[in-house]
């Protein structure tokens, strides 16, 4: 059983070791085999918390209230192999359109489907920026124009209704 640590609050006024600009209140906790103390959450994303196992996966969860018990939902998995760790859960300024992904370890696959090809497994992500927005048939073609004329191919060349809609069926 995963146990919850103390929570520790991400707010517009501020963290309890800085200040950072983001959207509301946010709410984070670490769960794991064992019970664990968060000592340090930077205004620059940072999140470091001591744990006495090593080699197992807590997981940071994060909630927008603490008013419900049942609001917490995980944000990223970690696997750790020291009794300190340090994890970058955010960047109060990510790039321009873009969201902070951060590294971590989520499940892949389905078994819905019946297929054999897509078997769950768990994969480790480093961290990574997303576009906020999805990319559009225009965007898309651009992209597209310089792939084929360098050498790469695509089953499907993708679609779209109109140039600022987004792009579909890209294989």
């Amino acid at each position: 059983m995963n146990k919850p640590t103390t929570a520790m609050k991400l707010s517009l006024c501020g963290l309890a070791l800085g200040t950072v600009a983001v959207q509301g209140a946010q709410f984070f906790r670490i769960a794991g085999p064992v019970a664990t103390t968060i000592t340090a959450l930077s205004a620059d994303g940072y999140i470091t918390w001591t744990n006495s196992p090593t080699n197992a996966t807590f997981t940071v969860q994060t909630a927008q209230s603490l008013l419900s018990p049942i609001s917490w939902v995980d944000f990223v998995q970690v696997p750790v192999t020291n009794a300190v760790t340090t994890q970058r859960i955010y960047d109060p300024s990510p790039p321009s359109g873009m969201a902070f992904i951060p590294a971590g370890v989520f499940t892949m696959g389905d078994t819905l489907d019946g297929e054999s090809d897509a078997i769950p497994t768990n994969v480790y992500v480093s961290a990574f920026y997303m576009d906020t927005n999805l990319v559009s048939y225009s965007q898309w073609q651009t992209v597209y124009n310089w792939a084929t004329n360098h050498g790469y191919s695509f089953d499907n060349a993708g679609a779209g209704k109109a140039a600022n809609h987004p792009v579909q069926a890209v294989d």
